[in-house]
């Protein structure tokens, strides 16, 4: 069984990647090198690798450090500002919805002015002057009375948005 390791390979090894490999290396390194089959495959291998890394070192532009931990502060600082954004967004969102859903509850509910609005667009191309207290019909101040449930209902998708905002907020600690 031949043996996997010589003891010159160390030598071997450094003379190449300082670049003094073979002409700046000490005659009985060269002498071993030509003799010994596994320090004339190690320097092959190593003379071809390290051939790359300075071929690859001089086609890659290495940012300067400064530039890169820069970088990486910024995206770290468009992360934080996301995250701290994203209940925002939520609560947005929410608001968005439930208005959409009280304005539909609003117009079921009073869904005579909606016709009566209506019935006045259709009209309008053939008014005369305009008349802003005609918008809204004479018993529509009383008529507030009767918006209870609207009012119950909008509080409590207030309160319910009100704990998932803090849901969220106090899941991150």
């Amino acid at each position: 069984m031949k043996p996997h390791l010589c003891d010159q390979e160390t030598a071997l090894l450094e003379a190449i990647l300082a670049g003094r490999w073979p002409g700046g290396c000490e005659s009985d390194l060269r002498a071993h090198v030509a003799q010994c089959s596994i320090c004339a495959d190690v320097a092959l291998v190593a003379q071809t690798l390290h051939r790359e890394h300075d071929g690859a070192r001089a086609v890659v532009a290495v940012p300067a450090a400064g530039l890169v931990w820069w970088k990486a502060q910024m995206k770290a600082r468009r992360e934080a500002v996301k995250r701290a954004s994203e209940p925002i967004a939520l609560v947005e969102s929410a608001a968005g919805i439930f208005g959409v859903a009280a304005l539909v509850a609003l117009a079921i509910g009073r869904w005579d002015w909606v016709c009566g609005w209506l019935a006045w667009l259709k009209q309008l191309p053939n008014a005369g002057a305009f008349r802003p207290r005609g918008l809204w019909p004479g018993d529509a101040v009383a008529s507030f009375q009767s918006f209870s449930f609207l009012i119950i209902a909008s509080a409590t998708a207030c309160l319910l948005l009100v704990l998932l905002v803090l849901y969220f907020f106090l899941a991150e600690d």
